[in-house]
């Protein structure tokens, strides 16, 4: 992507965000899970920063009173004439913003619908990676200061590293990271670590 794009993205973050640090944190989240995940994701080299910017953006749309803020969300970035995207790029950067909550990718979905099958792929496992960082933040607390992955044939076990106890919906834990189970064709396991402990 074009470097000029991310200090609007960041305005936009700081702007319309009611809560800019929650995305950072989302952010530094998605692209540690998205770089232990590679070799299972395989995704071009590119894409990581398509999750950056949606990480960023997921939820501007709380701007919009009256809307669900994650369609909200993506709405703001089709009808954005600040970055500069190539309009394939603004799509799935939409698109992943768009499911970090509520429903998964559907052929049904007429922009998702019309994406090539390597832009369908980023979007779903961008999706569900970030799906999996949000709900590590949901308290909006930056409790999880690091995280690990492994990989095994039937698991994808999450290492999380916290300054504090990490209080989570074990039910809405499992909800948000079952696309990327999906994906990954492997059971979530979530392990929480509290430092000095």
């Amino acid at each position: 992507m074009d470097p000029a794009v991310w200090p609007v993205v960041m305005d936009y973050s700081d702007r319309l965000d009611p809560d800019p640090a929650h995305a950072r944190q989302v952010c530094r989240l998605s692209l540690k899970i998205y770089s232990e995940l590679e070799t299972l994701h395989a995704l071009p080299h590119y894409a990581c920063d398509f999750l950056k910017a949606a990480a960023l953006l997921h939820d501007i749309g709380w701007s919009m009173p009256g809307k669900p803020h994650h369609k909200a969300s993506k709405d703001i970035i089709l009808k954005d004439t600040k970055m500069n995207l190539l309009p394939t790029e603004r799509k799935i950067i939409a698109l992943i913003a768009r499911y970090h909550r509520k429903s998964l990718p559907k052929p049904d979905h007429a922009i998702y619908n019309k994406l090539d099958n390597k832009d369908k792929a980023i979007v779903s496992w961008c999706s569900g990676i970030l799906r999996v960082a949000d709900v590590l933040d949901r308290a909006h607390q930056e409790l999880v200061s690091d995280i690990s992955c492994t990989i095994t044939l039937e698991d994808l076990i999450l290492f999380c590293t916290c300054k504090a106890p990490l209080i989570h919906d074990s039910l809405l834990f499992q909800e948000k990271s079952r696309l990327l189970s999906d994906l990954a064709n492997r059971r979530i396991t979530l392990l929480i670590s509290v430092q000095g402990i």
